[in-house]
C-alpha cells in the first residue's frame, strides 16, 4: 500500500463545489424551456331573430247608401306594434252592408297567423217606441242596461278574399276556398267560433305559412295573406234592432314556423301580437225614423 497523501486544500474544495453548482443551475435552466402554441377564434356573437307582423283593415265595398257617404278608400286602418281603433259604423239600417278586409305581412321569418274575437258589448242604448216590448226582445224595456238584440240579427260571415263585382249581392265581392263560418251565420255564432282563436289555413286544411317577402313569398306560402269579414243586415230585420249597440275586439297573433310543428300550442312569449278593433255601433244620437220598419 502505497504510503502518498492526498492534500485538499481550502481554495482548492471551493473551486470544486463551485463548479457543481455551475452544472446545477445549467440543468435548471435547460428544464424551463417548454415548447408552447397559441390559437384563438375572437368577436363570436349570437344575435335571436325577429319576427314581425303587421295588420292593415279596410273596407273594400259597401252597399250603395254607405258608398255615396264616405271616401271607401280613406276606411284604412294598420296595426304594427301598439292596438289601434278600427271600423266604426253607425246609423245602421235593414240592408246595410259592409266588407271588411285584414291583409297580414309578417316579416323576418315565416310565421303562422291567428285572428281571436274577445270584448264583445252589447247595449239596447235606450228603448225606442218601435222596438217591440212583448216578449220578443231579449230585455225588459225599463232595463236601460240591457244586452240588445243586434248581435243576434247581424250577419257576420268570413271569407278568404274580396273579389270586384257591380252586384247588389254583397256575396258577390268574395269567395271562399274552405269555409271558416256557414253562410247566414250571426254576429254572435262568428264571435263564438273566433273566442277560442282561429288559426288561418291554406288550401290543404294545413295552417298557412305566411313569409318574409310580400313579392316571392316562402317556398311553402305567401309573403302576404288576408281574409274578409262580411257584416250584413238583412232586410227581413224588423224594429227589434232600432238604437242597439256592439262593439268587439279582433286580435291577431303571428307565431314563428320553423322549429314549431303544433302553432299556437299553449302560450308563447315569442308571439307577435296585432290589435286592431272593429266595432259596428249605431249613433246613438241618431233618431228612428217613424214607426214602421227602418228602410
Amino acid at each position: 500500500m502505497s504510503d502518498k497523501e492526498f492534500g485538499l486544500s481550502r481554495r482548492q474544495m471551493l473551486a470544486g463545489l463551485g463548479t457543481i453548482g455551475v452544472a446545477s443551475a445549467g440543468a435548471g435552466l435547460g428544464t424551463t424551456a417548454l415548447f408552447s402554441d397559441e390559437e384563438s377564434f375572437e368577436g363570436n356573437s349570437v344575435t335571436a331573430g325577429t319576427l314581425d307582423m303587421s295588420v292593415t283593415a279596410s273596407v273594400e265595398a259597401a252597399n250603395e247608401y254607405w258608398a255615396e257617404q264616405v271616401d271607401l278608400a280613406e276606411l284604412e286602418a294598420t296595426a304594427d306594434g301598439d292596438a289601434v281603433t278600427g271600423i266604426q259604423v253607425s246609423d245602421v239600417k235593414p240592408g246595410d252592408w259592409g266588407i271588411i278586409c285584414f291583409e297580414f305581412e309578417v316579416g323576418d321569418n315565416p310565421g303562422y297567423i291567428r285572428t281571436r274575437a274577445e270584448g264583445r258589448e252589447t247595449g239596447e242604448n235606450g228603448y225606442t217606441e218601435p222596438e217591440p216590448t212583448d216578449g220578443e226582445a231579449e230585455n225588459d224595456p225599463d232595463d236601460d242596461d240591457g244586452a240588445g238584440e243586434l248581435q243576434d240579427f247581424m250577419l257576420a260571415e268570413v271569407y278568404q278574399n274580396s273579389v270586384d263585382a257591380n252586384s247588389d249581392d254583397p256575396r258577390d265581392y268574395v269567395e271562399n276556398l274552405d269555409p271558416v263560418t256557414p253562410e247566414g251565420s250571426t254576429l254572435q255564432e262568428t264571435y263564438d267560433t273566433f273566442s277560442g282563436g282561429v288559426i288561418m289555413r291554406d288550401g290543404d286544411g294545413e295552417p298557412l305559412e305566411v313569409g318574409s317577402d310580400p313579392e316571392e313569398g316562402t317556398p311553402d306560402g305567401p309573403g302576404s295573406a288576408e281574409w274578409c269579414l262580411l257584416l250584413y243586415v238583412p232586410e227581413d230585420v224588423g224594429n227589434i234592432i232600432q238604437s242597439d249597440t256592439l262593439s268587439f275586439d279582433l286580435v291577431f297573433e303571428a307565431e314563428q314556423v320553423r322549429n314549431n310543428d303544433v302553432p299556437f300550442d299553449g302560450d308563447s312569449a315569442v308571439s307577435e301580437t296585432a290589435t286592431p278593433e272593429p266595432t259596428a255601433t249605431p249613433d246613438p244620437t241618431s233618431t228612428p225614423e217613424g214607426t214602421a220598419t227602418p228602410e
